[in-house]
């Protein structure tokens, strides 16, 4: 879903990831997976023509695992928080620098990432 109010852009979506069992895991260890969801926001804006900032966050729950049958406890329940910036070269290429953040961490994901992207469009 999305929303457009000038030059600022609203944008949220869900999602449902399905994992398929693993009979072949490691050693002989069945592997189970349960369903993580998660909610993602975007707030953007366009600065000029070409250019654009974005905050965006998401929230995510689920994906405990089984091995043989046996909880892990390892379901996540995490959320991170990300800075984008975007500047269109060309009609065909774009360079992006962003950073995001883990903002609460249960079980993985508790990291933070620079980087810099280029970006080539058919």
């Amino acid at each position: 879903m999305s929303y457009r109010v000038g030059r600022w852009y609203y944008s949220a979506n869900t999602t449902v990831r399905l994992y398929s069992d693993n009979d072949e895991f490691y050693n002989g260890v069945y592997l189970e997976k349960a369903p993580q969801y998660s909610l993602q926001g975007h707030l953007i804006y366009s600065l000029a023509k070409g250019q654009w900032l974005s905050l965006s966050s998401n929230y995510f729950i689920g994906g405990e695992t089984h091995k043989n049958g046996i909880e892990a406890h390892d379901d996540q329940e995490n959320s991170r928080l990300g800075l984008t910036y975007s500047l269109a070269l060309n009609q065909h290429h774009s360079v992006k620098f962003y950073a995001n953040t883990g903002v609460i961490t249960r079980i993985g994901t508790d990291f933070d990432s620079f980087g810099v992207l280029w970006q080539y469009a058919l």
